[in-house]
C-alpha cells in the first residue's frame, strides 16, 4: 500500500498547482494602477472567466488521455486479471477523433484504448451519409488462468512429453509420481482471442441497401484440460490450442413506407491447428496390453456452415404489420477419423470409414403478427421452428478402446444420430380500456422433437397473464404470473439400460415438468428529485414424475434501488439485489447385480442451494469549485452454496462426509478525480480498490497443495484470494 502515497501526493499536486499559480498571479486591487481621471471603465468591474460547464466525465470526439498505471496484487495476480491487462507501466488510451465535412459530406470517427496492451481495443467508421458506411473494429481478450501452474511436460507445439529416464522408474517400481515435482517448472497459464471486424453498408438509391462484413477471429495459448488415462492414473495438462474462424456476411435490403424484404448469406469456416493432442503417461514408458506409455485425443474438428435467409415485413390497414423469416443451413465436418487408440500393444481396430463425412441441414422460420384493430385491443401471434437435421451416414462399431488400456465391445453398436426439432406458437391480447392499465392474456406451445433421446418427443403448454401501468407521473408497474406443464411421450427406458443406467432416470431438459412463475416490479418517481424502484420474482419447477435426475427446482429474487439527483449536480443511487437458488436431486447406488439396482436404501439424494448478495452505491458530488470534479462507486457481492447428502435409515451405503460451503465475496471501490488545468488540459486520477475471498473444496490450495495427488499428476491450479489495489495517473488533452 505503501507504494501508492507518492502516486496520491503527485495527483493531489497536479490539482493545487494550477491554483496556487492563479493566487499567485492576482493583483491585489489596491496595489494596481488607477485609470486616468475621466475614465469610464473605472466604476465597471473586470469580466468574470468563463466556468467550463461540461463535464470532464463527458466523453468528447476530440480527446486521449497519457499516463502511467501502478497496480500491486497481494495474491492471485492471475484471478485479478482474468479477462484484462492491469500490469503498471505507460498507458494511453481513452482517444477519441472524429473529423467532419464543414458540408457533411463525410465524417470520420476513430477510437483507441490501451494501446499496446493484451486487452487493447480500436474502431473507426467512416460515412457518406446517404452513400455508404464502412466500420472496423479490432479487439483482443485476454483469459488469464494462474500463476500457480507447474508442469514436468515439454510444452508445445510439440507432443507433451514427460522425461524418459523418470517414467522408466516410475514403470519398474523405481519411483513414484513425486519424481516429477523437481522437474517440474513453473508457467503463467494464459491464453487470447483476438478479433477483427470490418462492416460495409451501401445505399444506392434511398430504398436499397447492401451490407457485407467480415469477422476473423484467432484464439491461442494454453488453458487447463484433464487428459485422463482412467480414476487410477488421472492427468492433467496445459492443453496448447491454435484455432482461427472466418465469418462472412453478404446481404441487401429494399424497403418503402409500407414493406421490407431482405435476402443474406452468411459463411462461417472455424480451423483448428492443433486437432491431435498427444500426452506421456506419467506412470509408464512402454505400451503393454493393460496401459499404454501415451494416449491421444481428437479436439475440436475443423468445420463449416453455410446459410441463406429471407426476412421482410409488410404493413396492413388498421396498425397491422406481418413480419417473417426463415433461413437454410449446411453444416459440414469431413475430418480424418482418429484411431481407435495409440497403445501399439493392442489390436489396431479398423476405423468405419477414413473421414467424419459429418452433413446436417439446420432450417429455421419465424413469423410474427402485430395488431391494434380497434383502440382499446392489441394482438399478437408468433410461429417459430427450428430443425436441426444430422445427416452424417449410419456408423456400425461393435468394439472400441477405453483409455488406450483394453479392447472393449460397445453396448450401443455405435454412435447416435442426434436430432432436434423445436416448434413454438404463441399468442397474446392487451386490453386498455382502463388507462393507464394494460391487461394481457397470452398462451404459448412448445413442441419438440428428438433422434436419440429417451423420449421421442415434449410438449409444454405455457398460460400466462400481466397487468402494466405506465404513462402515470408517479408510478409504474408490472407484474405477470405464468403455469406451464411439459409432458414427454415415446419414452425408451432400453436406450438407459443399454448404457447401464436405471431405467426410471429422467434428463431434466426434457423430463416430464410443472412450472411456476411470478415477476413484478414497481418504479416510484415521488418529485423529480427521488426515483425508487422495487422488483421481485420467484421461480419453481417440479420434476414430480421423475424418480432419478432433479426432482425440484427454485428460484428467487428480489432487488431494490433509489436514485436521487439535485439541479447543483449531486448524484447518489444505491441497488440491492438478492438471489437465491436450490435443486433437488436423487440418485443411486450400487452394482449391476439385481439385488443391488433394485434397491430403495442404495437412493440417496444431494440437496444443493446458493444464495447471492449484491450491494451497490455510487456518489458524484457536485462541482468542487470551477475545475474539479469525483465520482465515487462502491460494489459488493458474495455468493454462498452449500450440499446437504442424505441416505435412508438403515441404508448399506456408507454415511457421507459432508462438503463444505462454497463461497465467494468480491469488492470493488472506484474513485476518479478530474481537475481541469486549462480549456484543453485535465489532470485525471483514477483508483481501484479489489480485495476478493473465495473457497471451493474442489480447487482450494489445501485440497490441490501440489502437482502429485494420491492417484493424479496435475498443473496445480487453484482457486486463491487476492487483495489489489490499481492506480492510474494521466492527463487528459482535449483538442
Amino acid at each position: 500500500m505503501l507504494r501508492f502515497l507518492p502516486v496520491l501526493n503527485v495527483a493531489c499536486l497536479l490539482i493545487a498547482v494550477p491554483a496556487a499559480a492563479q493566487t499567485a498571479g492576482q493583483t491585489p486591487a489596491s496595489a494596481s494602477a488607477q485609470p486616468a481621471s475621466g475614465s469610464t471603465s473605472a466604476s465597471q468591474p473586470p469580466p468574470a472567466p468563463e466556468t467550463p460547464t461540461r463535464s470532464l466525465f463527458d466523453t468528447t470526439w476530440h480527446q486521449f488521455q497519457f499516463g502511467g498505471r501502478f497496480t500491486s496484487v497481494d495474491g492471485d495476480p492471475a484471478r485479478f486479471q482474468r479477462y484484462q491487462d492491469i500490469r503498471d507501466g505507460a498507458l494511453f488510451s481513452d482517444a477519441r477523433y472524429a473529423l467532419e465535412d464543414p458540408g457533411g459530406a463525410w465524417l470520420l470517427k476513430t477510437t483507441a484504448d490501451k494501446v499496446g496492451w493484451r486487452d487493447q481495443h480500436y474502431s473507426a467508421e467512416y460515412e457518406r451519409p446517404g452513400r455508404f458506411v464502412i466500420s472496423g473494429l479490432w479487439d483482443e481478450i485476454p483469459q488469464f488462468y494462474s500463476v500457480d501452474t507447474a508442469t514436468p511436460y515439454t510444452p508445445a507445439p510439440a507432443p507433451l512429453g514427460l522425461d524418459d529416464t523418470t517414467q522408466r522408474q516410475i514403470q519398474n517400481g523405481q519411483g513414484t509420481l513425486s519424481s516429477y515435482v523437481p522437474i517440474a517448472s513453473q508457467f503463467d497459464l494464459m491464453e487470447r482471442r483476438d478479433i477483427g471486424t470490418v462492416r460495409v453498408r451501401a445505399t444506392p438509391t434511398p430504398q436499397l441497401d447492401v451490407t457485407a462484413g467480415f469477422r476473423t477471429q484467432r484464439h491461442s495459448g494454453e488453458l487447463p484440460w484433464g487428459a485422463s488415462f482412467g480414476f487410477s492414473n488421472d492427468v492433467e495438462v496445459a492443453l496448447p490450442y491454435d484455432s482461427r474462424a472466418n465469418d462472412v456476411t453478404v446481404g441487401a435490403e429494399w424497403n418503402n413506407s409500407k414493406n421490407m424484404f431482405r435476402v443474406a448469406y452468411d459463411g462461417s469456416w472455424f480451423d483448428n491447428l492443433d486437432p491431435t493432442l498427444v500426452w506421456d503417461s506419467p506412470l509408464r514408458l512402454d505400451d503393454s496390453t493393460s496401459a499404454p506409455g501415451r494416449g491421444r485425443s481428437a479436439l475440436w474438428p475443423s468445420n463449416s456452415a453455410q446459410t441463406v435467409s429471407a426476412a421482410g415485413y409488410t404493413r396492413f390497414p388498421r396498425k397491422t404489420q406481418l413480419t417473417g423469416f426463415v433461413s437454410f443451413g449446411f453444416w459440414n465436418n469431413d475430418q480424418p477419423l482418429q484411431p481407435f487408440t495409440i497403445n501399439a500393444a493392442l489390436p489396431q481396430i479398423a476405423l468405419p470409414r477414413a473421414t467424419t463425412e459429418g452433413q446436417a441441414n439446420v432450417v429455421s422460420s419465424n413469423l410474427n403478427l402485430t395488431s391494434r384493430p380497434l383502440p382499446d385491443w392489441r394482438f399478437g401471434a408468433r410461429f417459430r421452428n427450428y430443425t436441426y437435421a444430422n445427416h452424417m451416414p449410419a456408423t456400425s462399431i461393435t468394439q472400441y478402446v477405453a483409455y488406450d488400456s483394453s479392447v472393449s465391445t460397445t453396448p450401443t453398436g455405435g454412435p447416435d444420430l442426434y436430432a432436434h426439432d423445436r416448434t413454438t406458437f404463441d399468442a397474446d391480447a392487451t386490453w386498455t380500456r382502463i388507462n393507464p392499465l394494460a391487461l394481457t392474456v397470452g398462451y404459448t406451445h412448445n413442441a419438440n422433437g428428438y433422434d436419440a433421446r429417451i423420449f421421442q418427443s415434449s410438449g409444454e403448454d405455457v398460460l400466462r397473464v400481466s397487468a402494466d401501468a405506465v404513462g402515470s407521473s408517479w408510478a409504474t408497474f408490472r407484474v405477470q404470473y405464468e403455469v406451464g406443464s411439459r409432458n414427454g411421450s415415446g419414452l425408451d427406458q432400453q436406450a438407459l439400460i443399454a448404457i447401464g443406467e436405471h431405467p426410471e432416470m429422467r434428463h431434466y431438459d426434457l423430463a416430464d415438468r410443472t412450472r411456476n412463475r411470478f415477476s413484478g416490479q414497481v418504479d416510484f418517481v415521488p418529485s423529480d428529485l427521488w426515483m425508487f424502484s422495487v422488483s421481485g420474482g420467484i421461480l419453481h419447477d417440479d420434476y414430480s414424475d421423475t424418480f432419478f435426475g432433479l426432482q425440484e427446482s427454485t428460484a428467487r429474487t428480489f432487488s431494490l434501488a433509489a436514485d436521487y439527483h439535485l439541479p447543483n449536480g449531486l448524484g447518489a443511487g444505491a441497488t440491492y439485489n438478492f438471489e437465491r437458488y436450490a435443486g433437488l436431486q436423487q440418485s443411486h447406488e450400487g452394482d449391476s447385480s439385481a439385488a443391488q439396482f433394485n434397491d430403495p436404501l442404495r437412493n440417496w439424494t444431494a440437496d444443493s442451494t446458493e444464495t447471492v448478495h449484491y450491494f451497490s452505491i455510487y456518489v458524484s458530488p457536485p462541482r468542487i469549485g470551477p475545475n474539479t470534479e469525483v465520482r465515487f462507486v462502491y460494489d459488493f457481492s458474495h455468493a454462498e452454496g452449500n450440499y446437504l447428502q442424505t441416505i435412508p435409515a438403515g441404508s448399506p451405503i456408507t454415511a457421507p462426509n459432508q462438503l463444505p460451503n462454497v463461497f465467494n465475496k468480491l469488492q470493488q471501490v472506484h474513485l476518479d478525480v478530474r481537475h481541469r488545468l486549462t480549456n484543453r488540459l485535465a489532470a485525471t486520477l483514477s483508483y481501484l480498490y479489489e480485495p476478493f475471498n473465495v473457497y471451493d473444496f474442489a480447487f482450494d490450495p489445501s485440497v490441490v497443495n501440489g502437482i502429485v495427488q494420491p492417484s493424479s499428476l496435475v498443473l496445480g491450479y487453484v482457486y486463491r484470494p487476492y487483495t489489489a489495489h490499481s492506480a492510474i495517473v494521466g492527463l487528459r488533452y482535449f483538442f
